[in-house]
């Protein structure tokens, strides 16, 4: 069970989370923020139970949270040029 073997099912989570991640400039931004971090959190807690079941699911979570810190670390870095 090596990273590499399941690199495809990680890249997948990646932009599966990634597409279902909330958007900065929608209303009520950090409740939908909130919202996706329990899930990510609960999915997480559920694939790692199942792991040596499935560990397919686990691979796809551990997608997700990369794809958890890429949207943490786009909403913490903002660069604004003001005149």
């Amino acid at each position: 069970m090596e990273i590499s073997q399941n690199a495809y099912v990680i890249f997948c989570g990646f932009l599966v989370w990634l597409i279902i991640a909330p958007r900065f400039s929608t209303e009520r931004y950090s409740d939908w923020f909130l919202a996706y971090m329990a899930a990510l959190l609960l999915s997480l807690i559920a694939s790692a139970e199942i792991m040596m079941v499935k560990p397919v699911a686990f691979f796809f979570t551990v997608g997700g949270v990369f794809a958890f810190c890429y949207v943490l670390a786009r909403s913490m870095v903002m660069v604004r040029l003001r005149k």
